[in-house]
């Protein structure tokens, strides 16, 4: 007989500690474990990785190291079938394997809902794994490193301004150790003074650490008060942006650093199962198991497991999540063994806090501990609760370290170079103005944006833009005089690329849009030959009677190219014509125009000079049959016509012949 496989997913504490217990208790299973790090993440001690008083690797033990003749795993479980007892999993770009399982324990969490307030996903920095902590404190120290820099005042605060939403455990923790982080770094940044460090903490209610006794909620936001944190208590966060954060009352803080340690959301995993959810969890039996689905157990944050100590939901903390792994395992083997399972049950132990400044909160056994005796009790309870001997000398030398001298300052920037992001504006701030030379180019997916001439005499609105638009340097070329900007007129999410991936892209756009040509033009081109109707008719047309568009946009070989592109955009037009001496000269595409921006053209840069000058033309006299061979022939989107002296006089496009076809095709039908 077979030994029983039994699959854990999630390497969280719930599923270590699960994995553990099982290894020691049913010795003959196939224990394996799925997670998608090789590593357990000590989330209650992520705050201390983004304070640089904790080395990350400190808190992360190799799961092959903990989970001895474990199974681990680093792949996604992509599917569950819980009627088969099987699942699918596999890594990016390989087929998905299958597994089957005799039990199964879910233990894979919740996730980030960054989705909770707009921007949120493109500005804020979340906290919920290592590299998010490690991406937080370079960010500070980087904010630092640019607030001695700065020149202008309102963005030397902004720099040295962090928000963090949300007044829980962890938003407290992280507060209080990015305070204590950028002060203690002060005598390495003269030029930075104590009163210009502003650290935010925005909380819904009236006081911050709901899970804890008021006196020591109360004793926690006074001494963070002290310490120089901004609690903000009774707001909440409406937007987040590039600029800062807008609460619900209107009112905006500008910050360069904003950190979300609110919302989550149910794990897509879980929810694929298809079951019925309480508040985003799984429920379960008294035992963990679910209850249509023997052999299928759940624990940690994506489980509703009722504790049977006080029949009350038991909350998704660590201590929970540990120890339903625990007595999960053990419910296991005794289902192996033939016995009866036993509901969860347990009392809690305590809750603590720290706060900064090496002070903290604590309830321990119905006793409550604050200031310095309760930092102690505190981090003396984490280290006790690290899983690994390694992990636990680890910490208390980093934080022995970190308690005699400075933290450390170095950073390491992890960004790729020219990235293409996302970007989002509230309504009425300044998107982008007028510089010397494109460094971006912005396409708006979501909302309206107004371009704005100041000058001296004020205020004036040029044009408007909405989804689909593409803004670069040139978008902001008139007028000459005085400054343009792009202003939010309502929400506006943008997608942003960087000047060198702009250049790779663009270098890519012309072949690639050839291919499209021929792909789709073509066909339609020839669509008439198909027809005997259309094909008499275009053959006894003139291509100016055509319908077509009869005034094309036509710019002079000498005019530049800023104004030029803002007309095209206003007339959303395809293509502009350029003529020199009044004859025809040149064609260009949208997409020619940003190739040639990426290129290093500036919006004074003669349009002439910039356009592709090996052009197909065709006299406005010949036969619309004449038109339709030379543009499929030679792959055109658009076929300028011209008069007798060379001067532009129209412009034809692949879709005025497919509806001509299609016209001389009815009416032959009608007929």
């Amino acid at each position: 007989m077979s030994a029983p496989r039994i699959v854990v997913i999630g390497g969280g504490f719930a599923g270590v500690k699960c994995a553990q217990v099982l290894r020691r208790q049913a010795r003959d299973a196939d224990i394996v474990l799925f997670a998608r790090d090789n590593h357990m993440v000590f989330q209650p001690l992520l705050p201390d990785v983004a304070g640089s008083s904790l080395n990350p690797r400190a808190i992360a033990p190799p799961l092959r190291q903990l989970l001895p003749g474990v199974r681990c795993r680093s792949e996604t479980v992509t599917a569950i079938d819980l009627a088969g007892k099987t699942l699918q999993h596999g890594v990016p770009g390989s087929p998905p394997r299958t597994m089957a399982f005799d039990h199964l324990v879910l233990a894979c969490g919740n996730v980030a809902n960054l989705a909770l307030l707009p921007g949120m996903a493109d500005h804020a920095l979340p906290l919920k794994t290592i590299g998010d902590a490690i991406n937080v404190r370079a960010h500070v120290i980087d904010q630092l490193e640019r607030a001695e820099a700065a020149e202008c005042p309102e963005e030397r605060h902004r720099h040295l301004t962090v928000v963090v939403i949300g007044g829980g455990f962890s938003g407290v923790e992280v507060a209080g150790e990015l305070n204590d982080l950028m002060r203690s770094l002060l005598p390495r940044y003269p030029g930075i003074r104590a009163d210009e460090i502003s650290v935010t903490l925005l909380h819904s209610q009236d006081l911050v650490l709901p899970e804890v006794d008021r006196k020591l909620r109360e004793f926690a936001q006074k001494k963070m008060v002290q310490s120089g944190v901004r609690v903000r208590t009774g707001c909440r966060a409406r937007e987040v942006t590039g600029q800062g954060v807008t609460l619900s009352d209107g009112e905006r803080i500008a910050a360069a650093t904003v950190i979300c340690t609110i919302g989550t959301t149910v794990n897509p995993l879980i929810s694929g199962l298809g079951l019925d959810l309480d508040r985003g969890r799984l429920p379960t039996g008294p035992d963990m198991q679910l209850a249509q689905h023997p052999g299928v157990w759940a624990v940690g944050d994506c489980a509703l497991v009722h504790n049977a100590h006080d029949d009350a939901p038991a909350p998704p903390t660590a201590q929970f999540a540990e120890r339903q792994g625990r007595q999960c395992a053990e419910n296991i083997a005794r289902a192996l063994r033939g016995e009866a399972t036993r509901p969860f049950r347990f009392k809690l132990i305590g809750v603590a806090c720290g706060i900064g400044g090496r002070r903290g909160v604590a309830q321990i056994y119905g006793m409550k501990f604050s200031g310095f005796i309760a930092w102690w009790l505190w981090r003396s309870a984490f280290l006790a609760k690290i899983p690994s001997l390694a992990q636990k000398i680890k910490v208390g030398l980093d934080w022995a370290w970190e308690l005699i001298f400075h933290r450390d300052l170095s950073h390491f920037r992890a960004q790729r170079s020219e990235p293409i992001s996302r970007a989002h504006f509230a309504t009425g701030e300044r998107v982008l103005r007028r510089r010397p030379e494109l460094e971006e180019l912005y396409s708006i997916e979501r909302g309206e944006v107004a371009v704005v001439a100041i000058g001296a005499g004020g205020e004036r609105e040029l044009f408007r833009l909405g989804p689909g638009a593409l803004i670069g340097e040139a978008t902001l070329a008139e007028p000459a005089d005085g400054e343009v900007e792009l202003r939010a007129l309502t929400p506006v999410d943008l997608l942003v690329m960087g000047k060198q991936a702009l250049s790779r892209l663009s270098a890519a756009l012309r072949p690639l849009e050839a291919v499209l040509e021929r792909a789709i033009d073509r066909p339609k081109l020839r669509i008439w030959q198909h027809h005997q109707h259309a094909m008499v008719g275009l053959a006894q047309v003139p291509a100016d009677r055509l319908p077509h568009d009869s005034a094309p946009l036509v710019v002079a070989h000498e005019d530049p190219l800023g104004p030029a592109y803002t007309a095209l955009i206003e007339r959303g037009a395809g293509c502009l014509l350029v003529t020199e001496q009044g004859r025809l000269t040149g064609i260009a595409t949208r997409t020619d125009l940003l190739a040639e921006l990426a290129r290093g053209a500036t919006r004074d840069s003669p349009i002439g000079m910039l356009t592709n000058r090996a052009v197909h033309a065709l006299r406005h006299d010949a036969t619309a049959a004449a038109a339709a061979e030379l543009m499929a022939d030679h792959g055109l989107k658009y076929l300028p016509l011209v008069d007798a002296g060379g001067a532009p006089c129209g412009l034809l496009r692949s879709d005025d012949f497919v509806r001509f076809a299609l016209a001389r095709e009815r009416t032959a039908e009608m007929g």
